[in-house]
């Protein structure tokens, strides 16, 4: 008896069904025995090659061996899932399917590594569309301006086309506000992520490994390092300034003798001149380094609270030490989110780069040519130091069960 709430296929429609899927079980049949005289004659192969080299290694044959027999074992799921089929064939129970359905067994039956590419590209493709839409055609046209001289008129903006003048103009000669120069505003900017970025992530490893471990009063931390990420930075700086200027005031010689003192110490033991500046540019510059740490540390937090227990268990149980736990465990676990947090950083501090009150002065003098070389030159030296760092970093990220 068939079940009516289950929607099954005309009996005048099974014959063909039938006839489809004992044919797919042929050919995967055959598929399967060809796999299996396949990996015979790899074996065969290995064997002769050992006897004839004590010392062959045999890994890349393996490797094939493994790779056929993974093939093997999935013609072996598919027939048992097409002899299912045909029992309901014969049973005259086999159930409506629609596409949506179809997909979703399809789905279920690829690996959860391939899963995660599929979930992966439907997520990125709005941000996909919206490139090709919105921003392609806009950096085109902004690219274009940037090699012409583009001037206001009645008839509306004129064009002449002067080549690479606007970038000349603007890494050679260009300066606003009467001292500040382009080209220096940008080596002293790409100087201070240099030193920044570094910093930042260490900082944020230290907060975020102390902040994972439950104590009273850690939500509230966490809050307080959030703060800055939530209110304008630069309001907050302006008003501690004004709060505690006097104070940071009256404290300027003794810092300075300090960092003197400070200086001649490590020049005394050794170390060079130019590591000796940038850690004291690093230590003071410590109040902008905590302010644009809020993202990061939650980065962080989330990735030490997500590494598995038994890992450490597993290093507890070999005799290692907080020190090579961490090194050995937290630090590589957490190494896919070091390069997101870097690549983070990087953007949000060209969020704050003084090249937008260039940009903004070459609005408001109708340079649009000289606006559109700046944006593209932004948008140039971001992509290149954002590609540094994946190029130094993406050999020293490590996932873990990466294959799912």
């Amino acid at each position: 008896m068939r079940n009516k709430q289950i929607k099954y296929v005309e009996v005048n429609k099974l014959e063909k069904h039938r006839i489809t899927t004992e044919n797919r079980i042929k050919k995967l049949l055959a598929k399967q025995v060809t796999n299996e005289h396949k990996i015979e004659s790899l074996i065969q192969l290995n064997e002769s090659k050992r006897e004839k080299n004590p010392d062959y290694n045999g890994n890349k044959i393996v490797r094939k061996i493994v790779k056929v027999s993974d093939k093997n074992q999935k013609i072996k799921n598919t027939i048992q899932r097409l002899e299912k089929r045909l029992l309901d064939i014969r049973d005259e129970k086999l159930e409506k399917r629609n596409i949506l359905q179809l997909i979703g067994d399809w789905f279920r039956r690829i690996p959860n590594f391939k899963q995660k590419i599929i979930w992966g590209v439907l997520f990125t493709t709005p941000w996909i569309i919206g490139i090709l839409l919105f921003f392609l055609p806009s950096f085109i046209k902004s690219v274009w301006w940037s090699f012409n001289e583009v001037s206001p008129s009645g008839q509306g903006l004129q064009f002449k086309f002067i080549g690479l003048g606007n970038y000349i103009n603007l890494f050679t000669s260009y300066v606003i506000e009467g001292n500040n120069v382009f080209s220096v505003q940008l080596y002293l900017f790409i100087q201070n992520l240099v030193i920044d970025l570094p910093v930042i992530i260490i900082f944020s490893i230290l907060i975020a490994t102390f902040l994972s471990k439950p104590f009273k009063g850690s939500t509230i931390v966490k809050a307080i390092f959030f703060i800055p990420v939530i209110y304008n930075f630069t309001l907050i700086s302006d008003t501690l300034n004004q709060g505690f200027g006097q104070y940071l005031d009256s404290s300027t010689g003794a810092d300075q003798f300090f960092v003197q003192r400070l200086a001649s110490f490590f020049l005394e033991i050794g170390i060079g001149g130019n590591i000796i500046e940038i850690i004291l540019q690093a230590v003071e510059r410590i109040f902008v380094i905590i302010n644009l740490s809020g993202i990061q540390i939650l980065i962080f937090v989330a990735a030490i609270q997500s590494i598995p227990g038994h890992l450490y268990e597993a290093a507890k149980i070999e005799g290692a030490s907080k020190y090579v736990m961490f090194w050995k465990i937290t630090i590589s676990m957490i190494t896919p989110f070091i390069l997101t947090a870097a690549i983070y950083t990087v953007i949000d501090s060209f969020a704050r780069a003084p090249i937008y009150r260039f940009l903004d002065f070459a609005m408001t003098q109708n340079k649009y040519g000289l606006a559109a070389g700046i944006s593209v030159s932004y948008f140039i030296i971001n992509m290149a130091i954002i590609g540094i760092v994946f190029l130094l970093m993406r050999k020293r990220v490590f996932y873990y069960d990466d294959r799912g």
